[in-house]
C-alpha cells in the first residue's frame, strides 16, 4: 500500500496482529491498516482506504530489467537457503502449522483449504479468487485464465519459485526452456512480460499476492478457489 493518507506520507509500523496477520499502525493518525487491501479497520481514519499495488516477489535482476535506473538495496544475511526456496521445498513445507501466538488472533479459519497451504491470490473491489500452488504445478506451471472479465496468466516463475500473474490477450501457455510462450507471441522472460515484438509490457499485472490460504481466505471471506468449479 502507498503511505499517503489525504495527500501527506505518514510513517507505519507493524502494530498488531488480527486474524493472523500484521496490522499496520501510520503514527501521524493512530489508525490500524489492512496491509493487504489497504482499508483503516480502527481508528479515527475508518472508512478510509489507501492506494494499493500489486505486492510481486522479484529477483534484483528482474528488477532493473523493468527499470534499469531503479535503487536496489541487498542484504547480506539470507533469509533462506537456495535449496529452501525450490519448489519442491516449498511444496513439501505448505502442511505445516501455524504458530501458536498468531493462531490465538484467528476466530474461525475457512477450511476449504489447509492453513498454510500456498497461492496467489487476486482480487478486486467486487471479487477474489485463489489458486492453489499444487494445481498450478498439475497443470504444467502455467494458466490462462479469467478474473474479473480480463485474461490472465497465473505461473510459477522459474526464477523466484513463486506464483506471479499477468494480464494477456494470448492463451495456451507453453514452457521453452525457461521462456513461457503465449498463442499471440508474448511471452514472458526472466519474470517480465514481453509482447510479440520483443518489447517489455509495463503496468501489465492484476492486484496480487502469493501467500498462506488462511490470509487469503480470511481477508476476502467470499473467495472463489481456482480448480473447484
Amino acid at each position: 500500500m502507498t503511505p499517503r493518507v489525504d495527500g501527506e506520507v505518514h510513517w507505519f509500523a507493524e502494530q498488531g496482529l488480527f486474524d493472523g496477520l500484521f496490522l499496520m499502525r501510520d503514527e501521524e493518525s493512530g489508525t490500524f491498516w489492512d496491509h493487504m487491501t489497504g482499508d483503516a479497520v480502527y481508528g479515527p481514519m475508518v472508512g478510509s482506504s489507501l492506494e494499493v499495488q500489486p505486492l510481486v516477489m522479484t529477483t534484483a535482476e528482474q528488477a532493473l530489467e523493468m527499470a534499469p535506473d531503479a535503487r536496489i538495496t541487498l542484504s547480506d544475511q539470507a533469509i533462506r537457503r537456495d535449496s529452501d526456496m525450490k519448489v519442491d521445498g516449498l511444496l513439501a513445507g505448505i502442511r505445516g502449522r501455524l504458530n501458536a501466538f498468531f493462531q490465538g488472533t484467528v476466530a474461525k479459519e475457512d477450511d476449504r483449504r489447509p492453513t498454510m497451504d500456498l497461492g496467489l491470490g487476486l482480487w478486486t473491489d467486487s471479487e477474489a479468487r485463489y489458486y492453489p500452488m499444487d494445481r498450478v504445478r498439475e497443470e504444467g506451471r502455467a494458466i490462462v485464465d479469467t478474473f474479473n472479465g480480463e485474461r490472465v496468466l497465473i505461473f510459477i516463475d522459474p526464477e523466484t519459485f513463486v506464483l506471479s500473474a499477468f494480464l494477456v490477450s494470448g492463451d495456451d501457455p507453453e514452457w521453452r526452456g525457461d521462456r513461457l510462450r503465449l498463442s499471440d507471441g508474448s511471452y514472458v522472460e526472466n519474470g517480465v512480460l514481453h509482447d510479440a515484438s520483443g518489447d517489455a509490457v509495463a503496468g501489465a499485472r492484476p492486484l496480487q499476492v502469493f501467500t498462506r490460504w488462511y490470509g487469503f481466505s480470511l481477508t476476502f471471506p467470499e473467495t472463489e478457489i481456482w480448480g473447484d468449479g
